[in-house]
């Protein structure tokens, strides 16, 4: 057995499952499990259903997909004895196609030429036509003058001018003084002043419970990580690289295929890497 096939039995027995087990995870035949174990790939389907039994198998035991495929193509080509040299085939002459010319597309572009041919005409070469200047004499003399009539000597009479009479006052009214005017100033209305403001407390904000954390997953490269918040399951997939994700509870339990590219943050403190092994597992603070 190489190396490809110990590392799957190992990464089986850690998890400490069966090859039935694994079949009904997986839904693959175990005879295609057990013989990518003992890396029988003359038993396996093609090379091309095979590179998705080795994806989905080192899924399921928690391995890193693409490093385990590279074991695999290593193994797999040590078997297969490199690759088969195919002649080239000669090529196939395809008979000279004769031009023929499309009469729809000629036309179009004749009626598109002469379209432009006359706008750019009447635009910059159509002569301009300007107005004779008999026309306009002819028009001025034709326009009629209105003629104003002489003024009518009429003789005005002149103004009689007579004394100036003074209404006399009449009795009533000079006996009776007059009283002056009661001049009323606007009193301004009485300010109202606004009630007292009651000023409410708000509630105050619930903050963390205690003894909580503030946990965040950041991957380096394309990884597997598996990850439990307090006892439940919030993280079970492969991430690339760049992707962070973020918890609150009180532990962090982290597990991944390829520890050296996971880092773990808690309460903004970076704690480093996982682990330095392929398959590591840490609890956090």
């Amino acid at each position: 057995m190489g190396e490809f096939g110990e590392l799957l039995r190992n990464a089986r027995a850690y998890r400490g499952v069966s090859l039935v087990d694994a079949e009904r995870a997986t839904r693959i035949n175990r005879r295609y499990l057990a013989a990518l174990e003992q890396e029988a790939f003359d038993q396996l389907p093609p090379l091309t259903y095979a590179r998705g039994i080795v994806r989905i198998y080192a899924q399921y035991l928690g391995l890193d997909p693409v490093t385990v495929l590279a074991k695999f193509e290593e193994a797999h080509g040590q078997r297969s004895m490199g690759f088969r040299v195919v002649p080239a085939v000669r090529p196939v002459q395809e008979p000279l196609m004769h031009w023929a010319p499309n009469f729809a597309v000629i036309a179009f572009m004749l009626a598109i030429s002469a379209i432009v041919f006359a706008l750019v005409y009447t635009t910059y070469l159509a002569p301009r036509q300007q107005p004779t200047p008999t026309l306009l004499a002819s028009t001025e003399n034709t326009t009629p003058v209105p003629t104003v009539p002489p003024p009518l000597n009429v003789d005005t009479p002149e103004p009689i001018n007579s004394p100036a009479v003074s209404p006399s006052p009449s009795p009533a009214a000079s006996a009776t003084p007059t009283a002056p005017l009661a001049t009323t100033t606007p009193t301004a209305a009485p300010e109202e002043t606004p009630p007292p403001s009651v000023e409410s407390n708000p509630p105050p904000t619930p903050g963390a419970r205690s003894g909580e954390h503030l946990f965040e997953i950041v991957t380096t490269g394309r990884v597997w990580v598996q990850a439990t918040v307090d006892g439940h399951l919030v993280l079970a997939e492969t991430l690339d690289a760049g992707a962070r994700r973020t918890f609150r509870g009180q532990t962090l339990t982290v597990s991944s295929g390829n520890a050296p590219l996971v880092r773990v943050i808690v309460d903004g403190e970076d704690q480093g890497p996982l682990g330095q092994r392929w398959d590591q597992t840490a609890t956090y603070p």
